[in-house]
């Protein structure tokens, strides 16, 4: 897994900038859903780069400012997720009423969510280290035996830093899970939903050995998912239009 972690997180960069650019496609129809679903892509890919350029860079300032800013963008931008699924009921499943609320909402939620990102989870954001991250030098706010880079010296407090809980992920995923079951009650298109629990069960996976890998393998079908659930939306909007 070492040897083929930096090959993997390669493709996982690529995959992502393509879904990003697979989201403009949608564009004409749905503006706001397609650049929210953009930058959300954008920004797991630029993280998936950070972690691939980490061994090349090595154990550097340079290195500690693009994991903090890979930190900045998820923390604040994970939320934009909620007007994708919004505009995606809208398009397919809600009644006009009903898709005006939802969607206000989840711009709302949106909101709230960056915002607690950047003054919560992002500022108090320990004191970051160098990390071994399947055979890539990555930064992280918590070490254990088998994440120990060899080329740094741990101090006692590093070795017992606990990283904090992904809260603006965690209240992502239920809010657009939420989302998703209207859509699949009211529209009968599960796409979303099914991509979304996959996401939700991908939280739980164990931190140790193969869970993280198996995350980011999880996120790749979300991503697509979500990426061909706003283009059907599109596509019906056009139609209709």
């Amino acid at each position: 897994m070492h040897m083929s972690g930096p090959l993997l997180f390669s493709i996982f960069t690529l995959v992502h900038a393509a879904l990003a650019l697979g989201a403009l496609l949608a564009f004409a129809e749905l503006p706001l859903a397609a650049l929210c679903l953009f930058i959300v892509e954008a920004v797991t890919a630029f993280d998936n780069a950070v972690t691939v350029a980490g061994n090349r860079l090595g154990i550097a300032p340079r290195t500690v400012v693009l994991n903090r800013l890979r930190f900045l963008l998820h923390a604040t931008c994970i939320g934009l997720l909620l007007p994708v699924y919004a505009h995606i009921g809208a398009a397919v499943a809600f009644p006009q009423d009903l898709a005006g609320l939802i969607n206000a909402l989840a711009w709302v939620f949106a909101l709230v969510i960056g915002g607690y990102g950047y003054f919560v989870q992002y500022r108090g954001t320990s004191s970051l280290m160098p990390v071994n991250y399947y055979g890539c030098l990555r930064y992280a706010q918590a070490v254990s035996e088998r994440t120990r880079h060899p080329d740094y010296n741990y101090s006692a407090a590093e070795l017992t830093a606990r990283g904090r809980l992904p809260v603006v992920s965690i209240v992502t995923t239920l809010t657009g899970l939420i989302i998703a079951l209207l859509i699949g009650w009211q529209g009968s298109f599960w796409v979303p939903f099914i991509v979304t629990a996959l996401m939700l069960l991908a939280g739980g996976l164990p931190l140790r050995s193969w869970g993280p890998l198996a995350t980011s393998c999880l996120e790749v079908v979300f991503s697509a998912g979500m990426l061909y659930s706003l283009l059907v939306a599109a596509g019906r909007l056009h139609a209709a239009g």
